[in-house]
């Protein structure tokens, strides 16, 4: 009952950041072709496919959503940082930053390897 409460209050800002961090990414394949903010876009992909597998568990669901909630402030606070590339930014960003979008990207990429989501 406790997770889905929190997962309800993650959601909501997850809603919030998630059309912004999706419209900074797109636009830098656009511009700049890009291949650091492509691989970033694969982490949304991820995270659909760790949402729906774990949706009958709450506990996990708020760790998956957590991690992508944190994904998501980062790379907003990459772009409003920097008016140059996300590579640009990240270079220049604080260790933290650079860390969550990186750690965020390898725990999504080995849960989806393991479960074998496709």
């Amino acid at each position: 009952m406790f997770y889905k409460f929190l997962n309800r209050s993650i959601s909501n800002n997850i809603s919030e950041l998630h059309p912004i961090a999706m419209r900074y990414l797109s636009d830098d394949i656009e511009k700049n072709d890009d291949k650091a903010a492509a691989d970033r876009l694969k982490v949304v992909r991820d995270y659909t496919l760790l949402h729906q597998h774990f949706e009958a568990d709450p506990k996990r669901l708020y760790i998956i959503n957590r991690n992508y909630l944190n994904f998501l402030k980062a790379i907003t606070f990459l772009y409003q940082t920097s008016s140059l590339s996300i590579q640009t930014g990240v270079a220049m960003a604080p260790l933290e930053v650079y860390s969550t979008i990186n750690s965020v990207k390898k725990s999504f990429d080995d849960a989806v390897a393991i479960l074998n989501l496709k």
